[in-house]
């Protein structure tokens, strides 16, 4: 008698455990998780210290306005970040985590080769994923809730239009990308671009993450004699390495990167004068559009040290805030459907999800973006 008294009480106490933990859901179920997998420390760290601020600043503006309504019900936005200092493995047991232990059904990753790693996660876990990651093959009818909220090097190579045109002289290219997904799709389908202009490619190199030396690569490259050369989807931390160590060994051409850099972190590493010229994706500090100033001074206000990365790594946010609005659902497929119908304000301007013509589906971010010369 004892005995089942006994097992009756834990019984009752595991029901009172039961009640107070779906009183606990009942409670979280006005919060919204968004997951960050990117990198916070290492090389890559310019990318993903800007790619959780932006995250973070954005929903702090929803948040201040008493959340998003959806079907007459407010919920606030919450990040959940971890570092995967731009390492595979690091970068699977991070969605893992998010997916399994934390249950986020909305994920954006940072760096192209992580964000291959975990296709078959996120396709299996019918994660909305909104990524900034080069990487051929990402954005396709195979991953339907893979929505890339960056601009590829199949949108950012018309740059080399331009350049043709403003520097007729510069006929040779060198190119240089990391060692992985993201550096290989990158050259590709920048060499295949620039040689349809009548550019002589004389060298192609690849760098493990992380190098600091990169003298013997360059000495091969400037052996070649380029005009320029092309460091696209290469960290902020590498580029100013490479350009340091390139001006040490005598280059005095120009630099490109069609990707997203930082050039004030560039700058400190490698020093102003060896930028000096350097042609960019991305931001300078003249002219301003108002809807980046107002950006600028809330970022600065929050967090100090300016980074400009953040405009354009605002996107996931800003689509996924839009998506939801439209959709209002909760439902990652339901949220993709509104994505591939709906127009919606970044900070620079009007962006859509498009391109069907060249990836099969309209999951790759399309709006008017910036080059700069440095």
């Amino acid at each position: 008698m004892r005995r089942g008294l006994r097992i009756l009480g834990y019984m009752v106490m595991a029901l009172v455990v039961m009640m107070s933990a779906a009183g606990q859901v009942g409670a979280a179920d006005n919060v919204i998780k968004f997951g960050l997998s990117t990198p916070l420390s290492g090389p890559a760290a310019p990318w993903g210290i800007p790619h959780k601020q932006a995250t973070e600043l954005v929903f702090d503006a929803v948040n201040a306005q008493g959340g998003i309504a959806v079907g007459g019900k407010k919920y606030l936005l919450e990040v959940v970040a971890y570092d995967h200092k731009y390492v595979i493995a690091e970068g699977v047991a991070t969605v893992n985590r998010l997916i399994a232990k934390d249950e986020v059904k909305y994920i954006s990753i940072l760096g192209g080769a992580v964000a291959k790693a975990n296709e078959e996660a996120v396709n299996e876990g019918g994660v909305l994923t909104l990524p900034v990651a080069y990487a051929e093959g990402l954005v396709s009818p195979k991953n339907p809730l893979i929505f890339h909220c960056f601009p590829s090097p199949p949108e950012t190579a018309v740059l080399w239009k331009w350049v043709q045109e403003k520097y007729p002289d510069i006929k040779r290219l060198a190119t240089i990308s990391p060692n992985d997904d993201t550096g290989w799709w990158s050259i590709k389908v920048e060499t295949q671009y620039t040689e349809k202009l009548g550019y002589e490619t004389v060298a192609k190199e690849f760098f493990e993450r992380g190098l600091t030396d990169f003298n013997p690569i360059l000495l091969r490259m400037l052996a070649q004699k380029p005009d320029i050369i092309s460091v696209n989807a290469a960290p902020a931390g590498s580029v100013g390495l490479l350009i340091k160590q390139a001006r040490e060994l005598g280059f005095k051409g120009r630099f490109i990167h069609i990707g997203q850099v930082d050039t004030s972190v560039v700058a400190g590493i490698a020093g102003k004068e060896n930028i000096e010229g350097m042609l960019v994706h991305g931001f300078v500090e003249e002219p301003l559009p108002e809807s980046i100033k107002g950006w600028k001074e809330r970022y600065t206000k929050k967090y100090g040290a300016w980074n400009a990365t953040s405009i354009d790594f605002a996107n996931p946010a800003l689509a996924f805030v839009a998506a939801v609005k439209q959709a209002q659902s909760l439902d990652p497929k339901k949220i993709a459907q509104a994505m591939q119908q709906m127009e919606f304000d970044n900070l620079w301007g009007k962006a859509r999800f498009g391109g069907k013509a060249y990836y099969g589906i309209n999951n790759q971010i399309v709006y008017s973006m910036p080059f700069s010369e440095v």
